[in-house]
């Protein structure tokens, strides 16, 4: 898993699972963490918000999706060699695709503007029968477009 920092909903994330893979803990371990932070609700809920990922058992499992806030707030207190490697990447990470993202907008953009397009479409199609057929076809083809552009804008970890 090389890609710790994600772009989730318009906001960089990573979820406690990636977090507990990366810094060699149990999930269980970083899920308890996160419980026993001792933060305002104020700051836990925008900064720690609840979600699942499918584990390898094919099982839907509780984690979190967490804000470089969240990250800090909860990382920065492990301790270790391999913590402190990926505390420093991560805040590279974030760093480097923050500055992406504030020096050229034009992903979110592109992004925007194709999922704006897609809602016209879908607009246009709820006409008529036929159109409803025609955009079976754009919505494919938009998705696509918006899923590419997503993966374009991510940035992968590098740890020599």
């Amino acid at each position: 898993m090389n890609n710790l920092v994600t772009l989730n909903n318009g906001v960089l994330t990573a979820t406690s699972k990636e977090i507990a893979d990366h810094f060699g803990k149990t999930h269980k371990h970083v899920l308890e963490a996160i419980k026993n932070l001792e933060c305002t609700d104020k700051f836990r809920q925008p900064n720690f918000r609840p979600s699942f990922y499918i584990s390898a058992q094919n099982k839907k499992l509780k984690c979190f999706d967490i804000t470089r806030d969240g990250f800090s707030f909860l990382c920065m207190g492990f301790t270790g060699k391999k913590s402190a490697e990926w505390k420093e990447a991560y805040i590279v990470a974030f760093n480097r695709m923050e500055g992406h993202l504030i020096k050229t907008t034009t992903v979110m953009d592109k992004i925007n503007e194709v999922l704006l397009t897609m809602e016209k479409d879908k607009e246009v199609a709820s006409i008529c029968s036929k159109g409803l057929n025609e955009w079976k076809k754009l919505k494919k083809s938009h998705k696509e477009e918006v899923d590419r552009l997503v993966n374009e804008s991510q940035f992968a970890l590098n740890l020599g």
